[in-house]
């Protein structure tokens, strides 16, 4: 069998590996990766978006294990249970996400980001994931491209687990793009390679997907900083603690 067949499932089982390293405190004691406890405000939601955020990685390994075991029957069968699990997915995202920095007592650093700056990022990150998820749907009678698609949907929310891993800050940076999504865009160029060296061609799907995610995350980087989003966030968190 070519190794090239189980490409998917190692790569699946690695973000499921990256997910619990970077969120095994909440799993194993219900705590952040950071701080002492989980704001009680915040709690019920965030254990609704981990156990989907972790449903949907699980749910890729599986369907890349089925893949590889050339059981389309059921991979085709089992696919509809994203339409179940991405909605959950990007609406506790959003709410998450609004309500983590609405709920904050002051506006604290993440990576060098104010948080409601910060905000922008995660708004994107939910974007981008559902955008290649889409893609991925939409195409899912050509594999060559729905495959990619949906790793990119994987790897694209993978940032969440690697930010929370302290022993990737010296390799790549604890401030900027480069420390949320240095880890990101290193896994996906190893993957990218990996991918020419066994199929010894270009898959032009995933490089796109790949390229598509770096320009996104970084513009979005960017434009956290500018005034205009400033005060599109300064609107959306009128009346919070934010000023």
């Amino acid at each position: 069998m070519k190794l090239d067949r189980y490409f998917y499932s190692m790569s699946a089982g690695m973000f499921l590996l990256l997910t619990f390293w970077g969120f095994h405190a909440f799993y194993l004691h219900g705590k952040p990766a950071f701080g002492d406890s989980i704001d009680p405000r915040m709690f019920v939601l965030d254990s609704i978006h981990g156990t989907v955020m972790s449903c949907w990685v699980v749910l890729f390994l599986i369907q890349s294990l089925l893949i590889g075991a050339g059981n389309r029957r059921l991979h085709m069968k089992l696919g509809w249970a994203a339409l179940a699990i991405a909605p959950v997915l990007a609406i506790s995202s959003v709410l998450t996400a609004f309500r983590s920095v609405q709920s904050s007592p002051d506006d604290p650093l993440f990576f060098a980001f104010p948080y409601h700056r910060f905000m922008l990022v995660m708004f994107t990150e939910i974007a981008l994931y559902t955008a290649f998820l889409i893609a991925g749907l939409i195409t899912r009678k050509r594999p060559a491209i729905h495959r990619s698609m949906m790793l990119f949907a994987s790897l694209s929310i993978l940032s969440g687990s690697t930010a929370r891993i302290p022993a990737l800050y010296p390799l790549f940076s604890e401030v900027g793009w480069r420390g949320l999504f240095g880890p990101i865009f290193a896994i996906g160029a190893v993957l990218l390679v990996i991918r020419f060296f066994l199929t010894r061609r270009l898959d032009r799907p995933f490089a796109l997907g790949y390229t598509a995610m770096v320009v996104v995350y970084i513009l979005a980087s960017q434009l956290a900083f500018t005034e205009t989003w400033n005060r599109i966030a300064m609107a959306m968190l009128k009346g919070s603690h934010i000023t």
